[in-house]
């Protein structure tokens, strides 16, 4: 009998140590589209913890990068040919198409990853409560920086007295 184990190990690969390994980008695309091509998947792993990442969320990230490189290919290849440009519109027409549903998709799955139960029990109480102890921190702040200017202000000096006092000096600042 053969032990069989399921499910992610333990410490998988990076993604993106696989995605250099596995996938022959450098074959597909150019170098600037390569470089076009990491970067939009480096942006869209941002959005997700790795270590949730499942093979269909892989391949719809691979696929929306692949189909922004595309979009730029056509339209530099159409660029200055009228009779091209149509067939180009409708191709990218399909491709933003099938990369909204790609997005969707993606939604739709990092949605059902998140636990409700862990954002229950917040009321709009809880919420204001919240904000006002938010606001009262920055009020102490600015309360605690006008004391400082006050204090300032006090041991300086420019405050010998009002000019129509009887006891006042007149203190001339431009010297």
């Amino acid at each position: 009998m053969i032990n069989v184990k399921k499910g992610r190990p333990k410490n998988p690969p990076k993604f993106k140590e696989l995605l250099q390994k596995f996938i022959p980008a450098s074959d597909i695309f150019e170098e600037k589209e390569l470089i076009m091509y990491e970067g939009l998947i480096g942006i869209y792993l941002k959005d997700f913890d790795e270590s949730q990442l499942t093979a269909n969320d892989i391949d719809d990230i691979f696929s929306i990068a692949m189909n922004r490189v595309l979009e730029i290919r056509l339209l530099k290849a159409s660029k200055g040919n009228a009779n091209m440009q149509i067939d180009t519109s409708a191709a990218i027409e399909k491709l933003r198409k099938q990369t909204e549903k790609m997005k969707d998709n993606l939604a739709a799955r990092r949605k059902d990853r998140i636990d409700p139960k862990k954002y229950s029990g917040f009321s709009i109480v809880d919420l204001a409560v919240s904000f006002d102890a938010d606001k009262k921190k920055e009020a102490m702040e600015r309360i605690g920086q006008f004391k400082e200017e006050d204090d300032e202000i006090l041991k300086s000096e420019l405050l010998v007295g009002n000019k129509n006092d009887e006891d006042a000096e007149l203190v001339d600042t431009e010297e």
